[in-house]
């Protein structure tokens, strides 16, 4: 029996991994809102990217539960912020979870590298680490700057 401390520790866990994932992939100003001292009903928020994310890390997923989490993510996303539902099964890839249309719901379900480019654990906070060295969106390489004009592009194609 897993207990409510383990669970909220595997939650934590990943979000600091998704935290450090949008990192690495350009998004710098992902912050975790707890950290920040307000509590949302979302863990992730990037203000210069316009993005939101709640992380689900469970057992397992039916595709109720994703709707359910999403459309609670998307009513409670501020103005203008593109939702994003980030989820992992045990032994199983992180996927993104997204509304890819306008004006009618159609869901999508991806790898998360296949959306945002990396996905990598975020570095044990026990051991010394060193700091991850970002750079200015002009000097990323080409891969990364197309996958950054993807996200504005969704996030303008939400806006609209």
């Amino acid at each position: 029996m897993v207990t409510r401390r383990a669970a909220k520790n595997k939650g934590s866990s990943f979000e600091y991994t998704t935290q450090h994932s949008f990192r690495k992939s350009g998004v710098t100003d992902m912050y975790r809102t707890a950290e920040r001292g307000f509590q949302r009903q979302y863990d992730l928020q990037s203000d210069y990217f316009k993005i939101v994310v709640e992380c689900k890390r469970l057992a397992g997923f039916s595709w109720n539960q994703l709707v359910k989490f999403y459309e609670k993510l998307k009513d409670n996303a501020p103005r203008n912020y593109t939702p994003y539902l980030v989820f992992q099964g045990n032994r199983q890839p992180a996927c993104v979870f997204y509304d890819i249309a306008r004006k009618e719901t159609i869901y999508q379900v991806r790898l998360f590298e296949d959306v945002f480019g990396v996905w990598e654990k975020h570095p044990s906070s026990r051991e010394e680490q060193p700091e991850i060295k970002t750079k200015p969106v002009e000097e990323l390489t080409p891969e990364l700057r197309k996958q950054l004009d993807m996200i504005e592009m969704v996030k303008n194609f939400h806006n609209k």
